[in-house]
């Protein structure tokens, strides 16, 4: 009994995505300009498929809903006046609240689209605003902070 040799795949027979052609192509060169056999490449009368382009791939539906979400928070949000001093001088301190206040607060923040701290930050200078006197003791205070 005669074996036949086994057929190997080599990466000289693989085609690159997009560059596959058939192993027939139409032959010779007679009647340019007209219409050449296919030799049986073409058998429904169809044109030949003509290569597809890359196809456009839209991004899921929720990374469209972050885009938008992040264009509407950063349209909502007021950059607040420039304090005085650099962002070094700025003091942190907690704030406890009881849970009716914890929970309106949240709420708040949520139908403002604001953070709660900007929300206490707004309110707690609307206050300041109301107590003109405290603009004296201020100075005095930072006067008496630099001439220690």
């Amino acid at each position: 009994m005669n074996a036949k040799p086994l057929a190997s795949l080599t990466s000289g027979l693989l085609a690159r995505k997009g560059t596959a052609k058939p192993a027939m192509r139409p032959q010779g060169f007679a009647g340019f300009g007209h219409r050449q056999e296919d030799l049986g490449w073409n058998d429904m009368g169809f044109d030949a498929p003509q290569p597809v382009a890359e196809p456009v791939v839209e991004p899921p539906v929720i990374v469209r809903q972050q885009e938008e979400l992040a264009a509407r928070f950063a349209e909502s949000v007021q950059v607040p006046r420039a304090a005085p001093g650099t962002a070094r001088d700025k003091a942190a301190f907690t704030l406890r609240l009881d849970s009716e206040r914890h929970l309106r607060l949240r709420l708040a923040s949520a139908v403002r689209h604001r953070s709660s701290q900007q929300l206490v930050t707004e309110a707690l200078d609307a206050l300041l605003a109301s107590m003109p006197e405290l603009d004296e003791l201020a100075a005095q205070a930072k006067a008496r902070a630099e001439g220690k």
